[in-house]
């Protein structure tokens, strides 16, 4: 993992949040994997295991989450509905009810 030393205490923050997200997404059968590129903030990349090629990626932004394209997920503060969002594009339902998949990529090793 790198961390950016300009502001330490924000990426914390940032990486709470999108684990926060993460939590919240493995359970409806979806992978989850924070990532942290070098001179970029973190962001969360979600997969569909059950559809190859439905894979996105999610940043936080302005105290909000959003799509890469720069659309609006949801408010920080509303992961159930951020939930639903990325569960609906990713292919799940979005009332679909948390199940055990077998996947363990939340939370890394």
């Amino acid at each position: 993992m790198v961390t950016l030393t300009a502001t330490p205490t924000l990426e914390r923050s940032h990486i709470g949040l999108l684990s926060s997200l993460a939590d919240r997404l493995v359970p409806h059968g979806l992978r989850a994997r924070l990532e942290q590129p070098i001179g970029r903030p973190p962001a969360l990349h979600v997969s569909n295991p059950a559809a190859p090629g439905a894979a996105e990626e999610i940043v936080l932004e302005d105290e909000a989450l959003w799509w890469p394209w720069g659309e609006r997920i949801a408010a920080v503060g509303d992961l159930d509905q951020a939930t639903a969002s990325v569960c609906q594009s990713l292919g799940v339902p979005a009332h679909s009810t948390p199940r055990s998949t077998g996947y363990s990529t939340w939370p890394p090793s």
